[in-house]
C-alpha cells in the first residue's frame, strides 16, 4: 500500500514538475517573444522613414492583451525634398488596446478594439505648392491592409496650422475633444472606402485666417451625426478701416460679423468617389447676426466679374445642398463713403428674418428666399427672390414690398454721397424685378406724398436752388390725396455691369423704375 502511494506521489510529482517545467517554458517563450517583438517595434520606429523621426520616453507592450502604450512621444515628418517640417505631433500618451492578431494573420486585416490619444498637439506647416493629390497618392500607396477600429478617442488635444512660406498662423484650435466609433477603411484597387458608424467632436476657442484680409473665430464648437452647433463666432477684417485702403489696389469690403449662434441639423459631409466634397443638411439656422460692411468708394473699382447667385452657386467646385437656412433677428448695416471729408451715408436693416429654401447646386427646383426686415429703423420690409441654378441664362424674379418710409430717412445715406436731400412720405411701394444675366425690366407701383427733392452744392451744406427747381418741376409731389391711389412705372431695359454686386443691379433697376413713376404720367386708380 505505502509503495502504491509512493508511486502515485512520484508519479504526481513529475508530472507537477513537467508542467511546471512547461509553463516556465511558455513564459519565458512569451517573455522573449514580447521583447523580441518590442525591440522589433522599437526599430520600427526609428526607422519608419528618412523623413520621418519618432522620439519617446517610453514604450511597453503586452502581447497576451495585445495592448501597446508609447509615452511622452514626438512624431516629426519632414519634406522629402526639404529639411523643413511638414508636421510635427506630440502626445503625452498614445495607447493602443485589443490588437486582434488573429485578424491579421487569417485575414489580412489590421483588427484594434481602442486607440486613445491624451494631450496630442498637432502642428502642421501647409505647403500651397504641394498638391492635394500627392498626399492621396501616399496614403493609398502606403495602405496595404484592410483597418478596421472599435473606437479613437483624443482627449485634450490642439491643433495648429501654419503657412509654410511666412510662418503665419492659418488655424488654432484648443480643448479638442473626440471620439469616433467603428472607424472602418477597406483598401482597394481605386480609392479607399472609409465608414464609421458614429463620431462625437467639441472644441474649444477656434481663429481661422480665411484669407489675407479676414480672420474667422468661434467660442466653441461641437458636431456629431444628428447637429453640428457653433458659438460666439465673428469674421473681422484683420486690418483697421484706415489700414485696409493703403493694403489694396481697388476698393474692399471692411467687414465686422459676429453671430451668436449657428445650428446646422444632421450634418452629412465627404468625399465622394471622384474626390469631391460634399455638404449636405436639412436645416441650418443663425441666430443674432449683426453685420456691419464698409466700404470706401475714394478707391478705384475693383472690376472683376461679379456672378449672379445663380451662377455661384452652379460653379461651386464641391456638392452644396442646405434644404432650409433661416436667418432670425439679425441686423445689417452698410455705410458707404464717397467723399474725403465725410463719414459716409448708411443704409440700415433691423430685425431681419429670413427663410431660404434649396441653396445649393443639387437642386432641380428654385431657390426661393422669402425675407422680412425694418428699414431705417422704422420701415417695414418684405422681399421674395428666386431663381433656378440650372437656367443657363440666370434668370431671376425679385418682389418687394416697402412699407411707409419718411424719405428724410434716406439723408443719411444719400446727403453725403449723391449731395441730394429728400422730403416726404412714401406710403407704399410695391416692384417686381424681372432680370438675368445680362439685363432687367421692372414694374413699380408707389403712393407718396409731399415728395421734394433737394440738390446740394459741392460743399454739401448749401442748397443749389436752380438745379433743385429744375427736377422738381418734373416730379410729381403727391400720388394723390387718396392713399388708395397709385403711380406706376415700368422700366426700360436696364443693363447690368457684371463689375458690380448684384444688389447694384437690384438698385438701378428699381431706381430707373422710381423715376419713371415719378417723373411720368402713371397714376392709376387702385
Amino acid at each position: 500500500m505505502n509503495e502504491y502511494l509512493y508511486d502515485m506521489n512520484s508519479k504526481l510529482k513529475k508530472r507537477l514538475i513537467w508542467f511546471a517545467g512547461v509553463l516556465v517554458l511558455l513564459i519565458a517563450l512569451l517573455f522573449g517573444v514580447n521583447f523580441k517583438l518590442k525591440s522589433k517595434l522599437k526599430a520600427g520606429l526609428q526607422n519608419l522613414s528618412d523623413s520621418i523621426k519618432v522620439d519617446y520616453k517610453d514604450v511597453s507592450l503586452n502581447i497576451l492583451t495585445g495592448h501597446l502604450n508609447i509615452k511622452e512621444s514626438t512624431v516629426t515628418v519632414y519634406g522629402k525634398t526639404t529639411d523643413s517640417i511638414n508636421l510635427k505631433v506630440d502626445f503625452q500618451d498614445l495607447s493602443v488596446s485589443g490588437v486582434s492578431y488573429w485578424s491579421y494573420l487569417v485575414n489580412n486585416k489590421i483588427a484594434v478594439d481602442e486607440i486613445v490619444l491624451s494631450k496630442p498637439q498637432v502642428t502642421y506647416f501647409h505647403n500651397d505648392l504641394v498638391e492635394k493629390s500627392s498626399y492621396n497618392n501616399s496614403f493609398k500607396s502606403s495602405l496595404k491592409q484592410d483597418i478596421e477600429i472599435g473606437s479613437i478617442q483624443v482627449k485634450d488635444g490642439e491643433l495648429r496650422m501654419y503657412k509654410a512660406s511666412n510662418d503665419s498662423l492659418l488655424l488654432k484650435t484648443e480643448a479638442i475633444q473626440c471620439d469616433i466609433k467603428n472607424l472602418l477603411v477597406v483598401k482597394d484597387t481605386g480609392e479607399p472606402k472609409l465608414s464609421y458608424e458614429g463620431f462625437d467632436v467639441k472644441t474649444g476657442d477656434l481663429f481661422y485666417a480665411m484669407n489675407s484680409f479676414e480672420n474667422l473665430r468661434l467660442k466653441t464648437l461641437s458636431l456629431n451625426p444628428e447637429a453640428a452647433k457653433f458659438r460666439a463666432i465673428t469674421l473681422n477684417t484683420k486690418y483697421t478701416k484706415e489700414a485696409l485702403s493703403t493694403t489694396t489696389n481697388v476698393e474692399r469690403d471692411h467687414y465686422g460679423l459676429s453671430i451668436d449662434s449657428l445650428e446646422i441639423a444632421q450634418p452629412k459631409f465627404g468625399f465622394e468617389p471622384d474626390t469631391l466634397f460634399h455638404f449636405k443638411t436639412p436645416l441650418a439656422t443663425i441666430h443674432h447676426a449683426d453685420f456691419k460692411v464698409f466700404r470706401n468708394k475714394l478707391l478705384p473699382d475693383d472690376m472683376s466679374y461679379k456672378p449672379l447667385y445663380s451662377k455661384a452657386l452652379r460653379d461651386l467646385n464641391f456638392k452644396l445642398g442646405i434644404d432650409v437656412f433661416k436667418m432670425r433677428n439679425s441686423s445689417i448695416n452698410y455705410i458707404e463713403k464717397v467723399k474725403p471729408d465725410s463719414k459716409g451715408g448708411e443704409l440700415a436693416f433691423s430685425e431681419l428674418n429670413a427663410t431660404i429654401k434649396n441653396i445649393g447646386n443639387i437642386y432641380s427646383g428654385k431657390t426661393a428666399m422669402d425675407i422680412k426686415a425694418v428699414f431705417m429703423k422704422n420701415t417695414p420690409l418684405k422681399v421674395e427672390w428666386d431663381f433656378n441654378i440650372n437656367n443657363k441664362n440666370d434668370a431671376f424674379v425679385f418682389k418687394s414690398e416697402i412699407g411707409n418710409l419718411q424719405a428724410e430717412d434716406l439723408n443719411q445715406f444719400t446727403e453725403p454721397n449723391l449731395n441730394v436731400k429728400f422730403k416726404g412720405e412714401f406710403n407704399t411701394m410695391f416692384f417686381t424685378i424681372d432680370g438675368n444675366e445680362n439685363s432687367s425690366l421692372t414694374d413699380l407701383k408707389v403712393n407718396y406724398q409731399d415728395f421734394d427733392v433737394i440738390v446740394l452744392k459741392d460743399n454739401g451744406k448749401e442748397k443749389n436752388k436752380l438745379l433743385s427747381a429744375v427736377l422738381n418741376v418734373f416730379i410729381s409731389k403727391h400720388s394723390k390725396d387718396n392713399h388708395d391711389v397709385f403711380r406706376y412705372g415700368s422700366s426700360k431695359p436696364v443693363e447690368r455691369d457684371k463689375t458690380k454686386s448684384v444688389f447694384n443691379f437690384v438698385w438701378l433697376s428699381l431706381r430707373a423704375a422710381l423715376l419713371e413713376a415719378i417723373t411720368g404720367n402713371g397714376e392709376k386708380q387702385e
